[in-house]
């Protein structure tokens, strides 16, 4: 750690109020690099030279000179590492708590400013290795997860996947004033570093991962699942990036697209991410151009659910599921369909899923077919059952809530 001028004079400003002699601060070479008298920054002390030299060594009885010299100036340690001197001209012995107190204070600061360098260079080094999870792993992955879990990230916690893109509005109409918005260059490139920065506010859990690109000004986060059900979980995420485009045109004057992508349970999930995000967003932006946020993992269904009326849900879910969710086996036969569109359509892992016997799966969508007219087993039933199931994961993730059986 190297002493320079804005890290000097922060100390010399907390410390000039409390001490009431001329203070120099010196660096390993005798340098003064700062100073309360200005004359003396850049000029060697030729006595704080000789000094560190003679506390380098390691013998303690070593002699260390001028007396009056050395109960006027201490040097300043660091995680064990000499970095300089501070020296107070002209101390008596008397007031020698004051160079206690400068020692104190200075290396205090000190510290602080490590500490800040270090946590730049950690999240600098984490931003590079999330560049490779979410974008092509290497052969070898051994070494990228290495890092991952140095870094203290667990693969083993399910998160969801988005993506968020930010633009630049050519002229943003206020509807309380008389005037439009414009942003030149420079103020919509402070406006989208700001905005980056206040990101991880809204994926604060320690385990939330955020890569933003400034100069792409765009993030990919993968967000630690809020909700168990993955399909519900993706919904939780589509409101909030709703808010946040709110938020972002109100408070920072941008334009915000976002796309909710898969959940990512194991290392392999995350591979190309970043790419597949993309495709999504503008798969998403060319099919409905007036949205701003999209549910990567079904463009066409999800996102038509996501923006029709709560009305044209509900009559879509009472129309197909209105007799089977005040059956007696209601709640059975919804989370069997929830774990067959789960395990994309495979009979016999839903059946491993849900611990029964593929009989007893079948005669569960048997059931299902009597109570909602609809088939599994042709395109147009199983497009309906899953088209209103999703209706009725979106309004139940919004809080309104369908009558189940009592009798279960």
């Amino acid at each position: 750690m190297l002493l320079n001028t804005t890290t000097t004079t922060s100390i010399l400003k907390k410390l000039e109020p409390l001490i009431p002699y001329p203070i120099n601060i010196m660096n390993c070479e005798g340098m003064i690099v700062n100073s309360s008298v200005a004359e003396h920054i850049g000029k060697v002390n030729t006595a704080a030279c000789k000094y560190m030299e003679q506390t380098r060594v390691p013998n303690p009885l070593q002699p260390l000179g001028d007396t009056d010299m050395v109960t006027s100036m201490c040097h300043m340690i660091v995680r064990g590492h000499m970095i300089g001197a501070i020296e107070l001209e002209k101390l008596p012995a008397a007031d020698n708590t004051y160079l206690v107190l400068a020692k104190t204070v200075a290396e205090l600061m000190l510290e602080q400013e490590y500490l800040m360098d270090e946590q730049k260079g950690n999240t600098s080094s984490l931003n590079d290795i999330l560049a490779i999870l979410v974008g092509v792993h290497p052969l070898d992955s051994s070494q990228l997860i290495a890092d991952l879990q140095q870094h203290g990230v667990e693969l083993s916690i399910p998160r969801t996947s988005l993506f968020i893109q930010l633009s630049k509005f050519d002229i943003l109409e206020q509807p309380l004033e008389s005037r439009k918005l414009v942003l030149d260059q420079k103020q919509y490139q402070y406006s989208v570093k700001q905005f980056l920065n206040q990101l991880p506010s809204y994926f604060y859990l320690k385990q939330d991962l955020v890569l933003s690109d400034l100069q792409e000004q765009n993030a990919v986060i993968l967000s630690v699942n809020r909700k168990e059900n993955p399909e519900v979980n993706a919904l939780y995420l589509f409101e909030l990036c709703t808010r946040l485009t709110e938020i972002a045109k109100r408070e920072y004057c941008l334009a915000l697209h976002a796309v909710i992508g898969i959940q990512c349970n194991k290392f392999s999930d995350y591979e190309r991410q970043y790419e597949q995000l993309i495709l999504r967003l503008s798969s998403g932006r060319l099919l409905f151009p007036e949205r701003s946020v999209f549910l990567g993992n079904s463009i066409v269904l999800g996102n038509f659910i996501a923006h029709s009326s709560k009305k044209v849900l509900q009559n879509i879910v009472t129309y197909v599921y209105g007799r089977l969710l005040v059956s007696k086996m209601s709640r059975i036969l919804m989370d069997t369909l929830g774990m067959f569109f789960e395990c994309e359509l495979n009979l016999t892992l839903t059946a491993q899923k849900l611990y029964t016997h593929r009989n007893t799966l079948q005669k569960r969508f048997d059931k299902i077919e009597k109570l909602t007219g609809f088939s599994i087993h042709n395109a147009d039933g199983l497009l309906t059952l899953r088209l209103a199931f999703l209706c009725h994961n979106y309004l139940e993730a919004g809080g309104i809530h369908f009558p189940y059986s009592e009798n279960e």
